[in-house]
């Protein structure tokens, strides 16, 4: 179907205006929430204590917790004094379709491989799964996009925990998105096994002592924001917590952007929030700002890490400086360059998919059946060609 352009074209005005109208609004409560984060300054044990209060009564709330540093403080990098190895993984998978010939599903992980000591020359490593049927499958029917991106999360994580256990000495391992998952698998039995799994493979992790992280590029999330919004309440209306937003739609990242200078880092907060209560003990979910860019021009990302992480200073200290080191690779668009090439190893393309079909209804023919034909939709969708319609 073709877009009808000139509908386009008189309706923008309307987005335009919508764009200009919030960042104006997050510009001036921008201002609004630096006085309130400022405020705070050697408050952390009781804006802590006030947010633990105000979860008890709401378990669905969403906020940072303050830790021991200083709320309003901000760290440069610490030149890197030791040898490290890292280990990037990133994942790709193909969903399995009802209107395919054959629905499949795979999973393919991408690791880069970079040795700080140059003893050996970096490295791709990649590892390709073919869902069988009991994993396609419940007794509902083909399970659905969310337990696939659970199952390349976890092989992401399981991959990385095997490959640090083959390594001396430090070893930072790094995935790109949020440790903490959204997919949340209470009551779930399709995903719980593998939620499991997953909290196991961190736990290996941390008995490793593997430098763990997820790296959130351009982040949307606000719960530094909401935390101040909760610790501004009223005493006597603390049963409003995450209720109440004077700030929205202020994100994190508005906030921070001209309060951390370039290569540095803000304090780590903790995640308090429905899934992250899950990640228990060592596995506790902790984050912190970081400005890849310069103090001009800043550019944030969200580093999620663990607890095991999060309560080691060294550990701190040496993520943050080789965060900033693979950013710098990448010119004026700073991204950990090793993130960058595990996903380029790890993409599955369009052509891929096909040539993995193919393979499946040869080992069908050889097993004496006819290979079963697309629904009559995708049939039909096939007729106007694959680069139009996807």
């Amino acid at each position: 179907m073709p877009l009808d352009y000139t509908a386009i074209q008189s309706q923008l005005h309307i987005l335009s205006g919508q764009i200009v109208a919030k960042q104006s609004l997050e510009l001036e409560r921008s201002a609004q929430a630096a006085i309130w984060l400022d405020s705070l300054s050697g408050q952390n044990e009781q804006s802590r204590a006030r947010i633990l209060q105000a979860a008890d009564g709401n378990s669905n709330l969403r906020s940072a917790i303050p830790t021991d540093e200083e709320i309003t403080a901000t760290y440069l990098p610490q030149p890197i004094q030791r040898d490290y190895t890292l280990f990037a993984a990133d994942g790709s998978q193909v969903h399995p379709s009802r209107h395919d010939a054959i629905p499949f599903g795979v999973i393919n992980i991408g690791v880069f491989r970079f040795a700080s000591n140059n003893q050996s020359p970096p490295s791709e490593i990649f590892e390709t799964k073919l869902l069988t049927l009991d994993e396609l499958y419940t007794e509902y029917g083909l399970v659905g996009e969310e337990v696939i991106a659970l199952k390349r999360d976890l092989a992401e994580r399981r991959k990385l925990a095997s490959l640090a256990g083959e390594v001396d000495g430090t070893v930072l391992a790094l995935t790109d998105g949020p440790l903490e998952l959204f997919r949340d698998p209470q009551g779930n039995k399709d995903t719980q096994k593998e939620f499991e799994e997953y909290l196991g493979v961190l736990h290996q992790l941390a008995e490793l002592g593997t430098i763990t992280a997820g790296y959130v590029d351009r982040p949307g999330a606000d719960l530094v924001v909401r935390m101040l919004e909760i610790l501004h309440l009223p005493a006597d209306e603390l049963a409003n917590a995450g209720r109440t937003r004077p700030l929205a739609p202020l994100s994190d990242a508005a906030l921070f952007q001209h309060r951390i200078p370039g290569s540095a880092r803000s304090a780590i907060f903790a995640i308090q929030s429905r899934s992250a209560q899950q990640f228990k003990d060592v596995t506790a979910l902790h984050f912190f700002f970081l400005n890849t860019g310069t103090t001009d021009h800043p550019a944030l990302a969200r580093v999620e890490i663990p607890a095991w992480v999060a309560n080691n200073k060294d550990s701190v200290e040496l993520l943050h400086a080789v965060l900033i080191d693979q950013c710098r690779h990448l010119g004026q668009r700073p991204y950990p360059y090793a993130l960058h090439r595990s996903h380029e190893i790890a993409l599955v393309s369009f052509s891929d998919k096909d040539q993995i079909e193919t393979m499946i209804s040869r080992a069908i023919i050889g097993q004496g059946l006819t290979p079963p034909a697309p629904s009559n939709k995708q049939s039909a969708k096939n007729l106007s060609g694959r680069t139009r319609t996807r």
